[in-house]
């Protein structure tokens, strides 16, 4: 999705306690901001990232810091800062990706052990829910929708379907079918 306009965020915090730097810094990572320089980050200019931004900011007069906001679009490099975000989304991608493998090979090892437990199927049941969750968290904040995205989104639904073949041997072996 091609977008125009950014929000741009510059903050200054005082220096103690270092756990407001920590949050502020964690809040902005959770909604997807890109940092480009020092205490300057930005963001597509929608509706969600405009309240994220008023919260940020209010969180940041409340403890003493100082923090501007502007709206503007990019005359030059835009395309260079749409690929940041988009490696930026892309390493997030990544590291869910190294977690789907590991719910397939865990898949697999427990197939191959015959543990087909109840406690076997909560535990897989849990993970997969980390999976799809930690993804609806990445896919909101993938504001130029990578083509990553679509191929995790794949591989989720992969995981899903071995999940289902595991839980119907699970039923099976334990005579609830």
């Amino acid at each position: 999705m091609e977008r125009g306009n950014f929000l741009f965020i510059s903050y200054s915090l005082p220096s103690e306690p270092s756990r407001i730097r920590v949050s502020t810094w964690r809040w902005l990572k959770k909604i997807g901001a890109l940092n480009i320089q020092k205490s300057l980050w930005l963001l597509p200019d929608t509706e969600d990232t405009k309240d994220s931004l008023k919260k940020i900011k209010d969180y940041i007069e409340n403890e003493k810091g100082s923090v501007y906001i502007a709206s503007g679009n990019f005359l030059y490099g835009k395309e260079d800062i749409k690929g940041k975000f988009i490696d930026e989304i892309n390493r997030e991608y990544e590291e869910l990706l190294g977690f789907c493998t590991r719910f397939h090979e865990e898949m697999k090892k427990e197939t191959q052990k015959e543990n087909f437990t109840f406690a076997e199927l909560e535990e897989n049941d849990e993970e997969l829910k980390k999976l799809y969750s930690w993804f609806e968290k990445i896919n909101k904040r993938d504001y130029f929708k990578s083509e990553k995205g679509e191929a995790i989104n794949k591989e989720i639904q992969l995981c899903s379907n071995e999940f289902e073949e595991f839980s119907k041997t699970v039923y099976e072996r334990n005579n609830i079918v």
